[in-house]
């Protein structure tokens, strides 16, 4: 505990495990106040600790959803997306109606200063019963994709923290008052926005130089991901090819037994120093996930997005694409093309801000 934390202020930041995303923007707020304001003390936690089966209902749904039942998801999103429906489904009291007694009884033992959420999913839920009890308390809400669905509209919110301009409009043009939306960005980890010497990186990885590095991003065994994987270790000139299956056992083995071991090719199932192999990288290959997109745009990287979930990640990708930071590819022939046509993109530099500091500014 730090001499301080008597005296600190308490700040609640809830996600939930639909995606993994949510959980490393809290873990950037959590990192940031412990590292440079000691007055706050940021608490993580996830809705299943909140509401264990809400929680745990809300992680299934998305997981098999996004993951086997995409066009569903993208069904929901769309549905959803549209505010006379939000609006109705937050009247008639959501999911939290049925859930208030443990929600309430939650806040009052843990009697927060200030609430931050990561994920939508939970502010309807939690944010009501919290102005309820703690009407004072500030309320805020951090946006982790590039499009402000109208979901966010939770009248009991006091501050949306929006990733870029575009963003702002959106939560605008749903009927947020503007005087609640601060353009903020998206929280990353500090060793994303902190300066690094990318050769010595590479020396570190063991990535030779001389040779353009590609890092592919994915935990999905999706059926382009092999031919893709040929594609890029038959360019000309060749490249670092650097394979990371987020965890993935299923999916290591099929490209370790498919592919085998190749001179310029490195297969990791997991690792705790993806941020130093996306250093590493000239070009990173992934899907459009809010956070690996808003930590290639810190990192100043370029990207080749695959795969979108329909919804946010479709969202994510028309946004990179628009601006220029990167490109998407419709199918797998097209992944190295882009890969090999990166060199020739204009090298365009996002205006990284440090976002933990502007949304933990708020509750001080």
């Amino acid at each position: 505990m730090r001499i301080t934390d008597f005296m600190a202020k308490k700040i609640l930041v809830i996600s939930t495990r639909a995606g993994w995303g949510h959980i490393r923007a809290a873990q950037a707020l959590e990192e940031y106040a412990r590292q440079n304001l000691p007055e706050i003390n940021v608490k993580h936690v996830d809705l299943c600790e909140i509401e264990p089966r809400l929680g745990k209902f809300f992680e299934i749904f998305y997981d098999i959803a996004s993951d086997y039942l995409p066009l569903a998801w993208g069904a929901v999103y769309q549905t959803f997306d549209k505010p006379p429906v939000s609006a109705a489904f937050r009247k008639a009291g959501g999911f939290h109606r049925l859930f208030r007694r443990r929600i309430s009884n939650y806040l009052k033992k843990e009697s927060p200063d200030g609430v931050i959420f990561t994920n939508v999913i939970p502010a309807p839920m939690v944010a009501p019963p919290c102005k309820k009890i703690f009407p004072h308390v500030p309320l805020a809400v951090v946006v982790t994709d590039y499009h402000g669905h109208s979901y966010y509209n939770v009248p009991a919110i006091d501050r949306y923290f929006a990733p870029v301009p575009e963003v702002k409009t959106d939560l605008a043009r749903i009927g947020i008052p503007e005087d609640k939306i601060e353009v903020s960005g998206i929280p990353v980890g500090k060793k994303f926005y902190e300066s690094y010497d990318r050769e010595k990186i590479k020396k570190k990885l063991g990535i030779r130089n001389g040779f353009k590095t590609v890092v592919f991003v994915s935990r999905l065994s999706k059926e382009f991901i092999i031919p893709a994987l040929e594609d890029l270790l038959a360019l000309d000139p060749p490249i670092n090819l650097i394979m990371v299956c987020g965890g993935n056992a299923g999916l290591y083995r099929k490209i370790k037994e498919q592919i085998g071991r190749r001179k310029n090719f490195k297969l990791i199932n997991w690792t705790a120093r993806l941020d130093e192999y996306m250093k590493s990288a000239d070009v990173v290959v992934g899907k459009p996930g809010g956070l690996i997109v808003s930590e290639c745009l810190a990192l100043k990287k370029k990207m080749v997005l695959i795969d979108p979930i329909p919804g946010q990640e479709e969202r994510n990708a028309e946004f990179i694409e628009r601006h220029g930071y990167g490109r998407r590819a419709r199918n797998a022939a097209q992944i190295a093309a882009l890969v090999r046509a990166a060199d020739s993109q204009a090298d365009k530099s996002f205006d990284s801000v440090n976002a933990c500091a502007k949304i933990l500014n708020y509750f001080r």
